[in-house]
């Protein structure tokens, strides 16, 4: 799959996600979304995908020592990457392999199953 095609279906999925927590996020007065634009390409996605949210905001300059939420964020989108990188036969970076052994990241994965929240997408 070319990085066009990845970049499409990452768009979808996050839509996806998006359109099935609307409800949820509606109740709020004000979302916040921590990202640093670290990969500029999913940063444009979110503001795309966001901007016709008017409780929606997408904080880019933060302190992320003292966002926790954001580090916790970080590493399990790092976790969730790796997964769909071995799941779909893409090799990972040295940087990649470098933070979790095989078994470590399959215990983890496993013990992050549980906590998930099951969403169901409106595909």
């Amino acid at each position: 799959m070319t990085r066009f095609g990845l970049n499409k279906e990452l768009e979808i999925e996050i839509n996806k996600f998006f359109n099935a927590i609307s409800d949820y996020m509606s109740e709020f007065e004000k979302v916040v979304i921590y990202y640093d634009n670290g990969q500029g390409t999913l940063g444009t996605m979110l503001d795309t995908l966001l901007i016709t949210k008017s409780n929606i905001e997408h904080r880019v300059k933060f302190n992320h020592k003292e966002k926790r939420l954001f580090q916790v964020s970080d590493m399990l989108t790092c976790i969730d990457k790796i997964v769909y990188k071995y799941q779909n036969h893409i090799p990972l970076t040295k940087a990649e392999q470098y933070f979790f052994s095989v078994k470590e990241l399959l215990r983890i994965v496993k013990q992050l199953e549980s906590k998930r929240l099951n969403i169901k997408s409106h595909s």
